[in-house]
């Protein structure tokens, strides 16, 4: 940390007391903004104070900057085994969002149920509660599909397993049976023939 001294020399720049050694410098600095570290306290020497030669005299200086290097290079290496302190984490894939359920089409259900399952096994610790599933299911319901499901939304903090919001089983049967197509069985049966 350098103070600015209040006297100037003949025709230099100010001149400062380096912290480390105690000894008044000219920074040789006329005109010249300070370095980027000058103004956070650490000392950087000019391009006159780095063509000097080294001599007995510069030691306790030289000493001072390897100190202070080494103290830098502690903070840094904290600073980043503190960041990296375990294996990176695993960003999930992306995963398309089910086609909204409207019901108006036959087989959409069998549509819409497998990737709304995808989406639950991809990230298991956000859907790790079964109403958490059926309330993000519930997301991409529309029309009559929605409105069979109204009637659940009031209730939603029942508890009960058997409400419907509170079992994936019991969600995907109510689609199937209110929505599905039941003569979809004939129908395949129909098609083979």
């Amino acid at each position: 940390m350098e103070e600015e001294a209040p006297s100037r020399k003949e025709g230099r720049g100010p001149t400062r007391s380096n912290s480390f050694s105690g000894v008044e410098e000219s920074d040789g600095t006329e005109g010249v903004p300070d370095p980027v570290g000058a103004s956070q306290g650490i000392w950087v020497p000019t391009l006159a104070q780095s063509y000097q030669p080294v001599s007995h005299q510069s030691e306790p200086l030289l000493l001072a900057i390897m100190q202070q290097m080494t103290q830098m290079m502690a903070n840094l290496q904290a600073a980043s085994s503190s960041k990296s302190s375990g294996p990176p984490a695993f960003k999930t894939p992306y995963i398309k969002a089910p086609e909204c359920l409207d019901g108006t089409q036959p087989f959409t259900v069998r549509s819409f149920i497998p990737p709304c399952q995808l989406i639950f096994h991809n990230d298991p610790t956000n859907f790790s509660q079964v109403r958490k599933k059926d309330l993000c299911s519930t997301s991409f319901l529309i029309c009559r599909v929605a409105k069979s499901i109204e009637p659940y939304i009031p209730n939603i903090t029942n508890q009960d397993p058997t409400y419907l919001l509170n079992s994936w089983q019991s969600f995907e049967s109510q689609l199937f049976t209110l929505f599905e197509d039941p003569n979809e069985v004939r129908k395949a049966e129909a098609e083979l023939v």
